[in-house]
């Protein structure tokens, strides 16, 4: 079996080494393509958040303008490999603020796009399901620190 030792001193089966470089193609690449349209209409990005009704009006236009790089950075940080724990941990902490979101809009029966791929204004209306896909995103995600964990320690322990 093909190993190579990581910083400790520890050999690791290949089979981990793909499968987090895996992981970190498809959350990165996810995050990549969620920002694209954002990143290009700032201003329908505006109305989508403020479609939410959960932030104060003030704090829609400045969000829109840095959440799709945040999610760039991250996606794109995560694919090169790149602050690897920083990066898997601000994408799942987005995908947790994306549910948070989802689910009291939907408590309150807003019937509005999400936003989260498309800016189109006649995209499908957000629902359960939506939140059902970003559960299922937010899945690869958590269990990508026990692979991680395995793989490099945490910057705080080194």
């Amino acid at each position: 079996m093909n190993r190579k030792k990581n910083p400790r001193g520890e050999d690791h089966p290949s089979w981990m080494r793909w499968t987090w470089l895996f992981l970190r193609i498809l959350l990165g690449g996810l995050f990549l393509y969620a920002c694209f349209d954002k990143i290009r209409h700032p201003e329908l990005f505006a109305r989508a958040l403020f479609n939410y009704r959960l932030l104060p009006s003030e704090a829609v236009n400045l969000l829109a303008i840095v959440l799709p790089w945040v999610e760039a950075l991250a996606g794109t940080f995560l694919i090169f490999g790149w602050f690897e724990w920083a990066s898997l941990t601000l994408i799942n902490c987005m995908l947790v603020a994306f549910m948070g979101a989802i689910t009291i809009s939907l408590a309150r029966g807003l019937d509005i796009s999400c936003g989260c791929f498309t800016l189109d204004p006649n995209a499908e209306k957000m629902n359960w399901l939506t939140l059902l896909r970003d559960s299922a995103m937010l899945i690869p995600g958590l269990l990508s620190y026990f692979l991680l964990l395995r793989l490099k320690r945490p910057p705080i322990f080194e």
